[in-house]
């Protein structure tokens, strides 16, 4: 199994925003906790959470998450399995402080799953 990494530019901008000892940390903190996604998930779902259910037609179940990576920092992340090309791919949507972080996996939520039409 492989892991695929896709980066938004919101994603990019926002750490671009941070000095650059900080942005190290956030991105040693990210693939240590991305590196679980294939090997049984337990880093990554104890940094993780699903701060708000979202109502996806056809019994669709949202794959968004807010990881805490970092000091007061949590990203706003999807995790696919595709198991046709043997590979889980982490979409990285934003990188926002903790107090906003509900509200931004709220919003990015809603933009995703309406633009794909299962909200």
């Amino acid at each position: 199994m492989n892991l695929e990494f896709l980066i938004t530019e919101s994603f990019d901008n926002d750490i671009k925003q941070l000095p650059a000892a900080q942005q190290n940390r956030i991105r040693n903190e990210i693939n240590l906790v991305s590196g679980s996604l294939l090997n049984g998930r337990t880093c990554f779902m104890e940094k993780a959470s699903i701060p708000y259910i979202f109502n996806l037609k056809g019994g669709l179940e949202s794959s968004l998450y807010t990881v805490k990576v970092g000091d007061e920092k949590k990203m706003v992340v999807a995790v696919d399995d595709d198991p046709i090309f043997n590979k889980v791919s982490l979409t990285m949507f934003r990188l926002v402080n903790d107090d906003d972080a509900e509200k931004v996996y709220k919003e990015v939520g809603e933009q995703l799953y309406k633009s794909i039409g299962v909200l």
